[in-house]
């Protein structure tokens, strides 16, 4: 077994016979081992982080002669404050250290802990960095060639699978082009990130705060819509438009009034048609009528909340506000306008609800649509916007929206994702990495010239939507990067292999 089972090859090795261990923290090793008498030490090494906490515990168990460790350099990250926290407090029930709250591996038992706690000296000389003040220190440790430990301690370890990973508190977005894909990728995000809660309705959840989700291109008409077999309600549960203008199913009870039936006290329809009584408002014609009227107009809102009665109802409605707004197409000014329809849930169960309402949404969305354009000013349905406050899935559907996004969800290409925010052509001319910025559609916006990738990706950093975008133009510039200092500029070719087989004619090819 090896003298020290974890990044050895991290680690400086020095007398095996010492009993003093010397801890750097962020202070490079190299700076300071030529200064250290190697007699004096059994290893040296770095803690950059408090998961390195475990580590070193378990590397000193597995050593037991160590009974001095020298703790210098500087703490960057507070893993040497969590060390010393460690030392003085020892860990709780949990497994967290007392008073700091980092997390050991949970196959450290307390008692090994404790011994360690209980055998080896601290000594804490943090922010000393100058190697002669270290090596003083060093010196100056009494050896002690007893163990602490009768053995050497090992201890399993696995490689942990968190159920939820940390992120925000509060606001994410998700832009898809169709409803199916925003679909699967807002679940996803509930799934992975959303923490587990309760509810008023004695039901756990997973739940995320504020979540918009950006459908760029659905269909706008309901026979195309990317309605899926696979999702939780069927095709005739959604429903389809009639000869007459009239819809069935959700879309019906959506898109018009008094479709709710029996012991259906409202629909959303009823609250966009026929809202509130007893002197009801068609909100969608007024939203039709005023857009008409101007289309700058920010008015063109519909409520679906009666601040009296819903506050204390048994069922208020989940959708409580739907905007409309009109705008010319900024980039193709000769195109039809574009109509934006933003709706506000306030609680909103997105593996058995979101998708439908979506597609009810869409619905109306192309309704408006229609009725606003005209042969002088064709309108056309562009981004559909669904703000969630409380997007949450209910425990009892967890495996199944599990499954669902398992079984469905494609891999993506972030080649294939178009960034709203537009394309970068990469190519090398020397002294220079040339990057070129174009729109969406096709038009040539500026040019950022560097010869270093890192310099480059910051600037280009906050011009990027999508983090797959931003971590593809990474490797590009490192790969346009390398082949510039290597004096070959024509061995780069974005979304290729690095060619450099030139350099090595008698060996094969190397691709990076």
């Amino acid at each position: 077994m090896e003298l020290f089972p974890y990044f050895a090859a991290n680690l400086t090795l020095g007398d095996p016979g010492a009993s003093t261990a010397v801890c750097l923290l962020w202070t490079p090793q190299e700076r300071v081992v030529a200064a250290l008498p190697r007699h004096a030490y059994v290893v040296v090494g770095n803690l950059y982080s408090r998961e390195g906490i475990s580590f070193l515990v378990r590397n000193v168990l597995a050593y037991p002669h160590i009974r001095t460790l020298l703790l210098c350099g500087r703490d960057m990250t507070g893993s040497g404050a969590a060390l010393v926290a460690l030392m003085q407090h020892g860990v709780d029930d949990a497994g967290r250290i007392v008073g700091e709250g980092t997390r050991l591996h949970p196959e450290l038992p307390r008692v090994a802990i404790n011994a360690l706690r209980g055998g080896v000296r601290l000594i804490d000389a943090r922010d000393t960095i100058k190697p002669e003040a270290i090596a003083a220190l060093l010196t100056a440790q009494p050896h002690n060639p007893q163990p602490f430990l009768p053995e050497p301690l090992h201890f399993p370890y696995h490689e942990p699978q968190a159920t939820r990973l940390p992120a925000e508190e509060s606001g994410w977005l998700v832009r898809a082009r169709t409803i199916q894909q925003g679909y699967l990728a807002v679940l996803w995000r509930v799934l992975t990130f959303g923490p587990r809660t309760g509810t008023q309705h004695s039901a756990d959840q997973q739940e995320l705060l504020d979540v918009m989700t950006v459908i760029t291109d659905e269909a706008t008409q309901v026979e195309q819509f990317s309605y899926a077999d696979w999702m939780p309600f069927t095709a005739a549960e959604l429903g389809t438009p009639q000869p007459d203008g009239s819809y069935t199913g959700y879309l019906a009870q959506f898109l018009q009034a008094g479709q709710g039936g029996d012991g259906v006290s409202y629909t959303y329809g009823d609250r966009l048609r026929a809202f509130p009584q007893p002197d009801p408002v068609d909100q969608v014609a007024a939203i039709v009528a005023d857009l008409r009227a101007s289309g700058q107009s920010r008015r063109a809102v519909a409520s679906l909340w009666a601040v009296g009665p819903d506050a204390a109802a048994p069922n208020p409605p989940c959708l409580v506000l739907v905007q409309a707004r009109l705008r010319p197409d900024l980039l193709r000014p000769t195109q039809p306008h574009r109509l934006t329809l933003t709706a506000y849930f306030r609680s909103h169960d997105m593996y058995r609800a979101w998708a439908m309402n979506a597609f009810g949404l869409r619905a109306l969305h192309s309704l408006i649509a229609a009725q606003i354009s005209t042969p002088a000013q064709p309108v056309v349905a562009a981004d559909l916007v669904i703000i969630s406050h409380s997007a949450h899935v209910y425990a009892h559907d967890w495996a199944a929206a599990q499954r669902m996004i398992e079984q469905h969800a494609p891999p993506t290409n972030p080649r294939l994702v178009r960034d709203p925010r537009g394309s970068f052509v990469i190519r090398v001319e020397p002294p220079e990495i040339i990057v070129q910025h174009f729109s969406p559609q096709g038009d040539h916006l500026r040019s950022i010239r560097g010869s270093d990738a890192a310099h480059l990706s910051k600037q280009l950093a906050a011009y990027l939507s999508d983090p797959a975008h931003a971590l593809y133009l990474g490797q590009e510039l490192a790969k346009a990067e390398l082949a510039l200092r290597l004096a070959c500029p024509q061995a780069y070719h974005q979304d290729r292999a690095l060619d450099i087989s030139h350099l090595h004619p008698k060996q094969e090819q190397h691709e990076y």
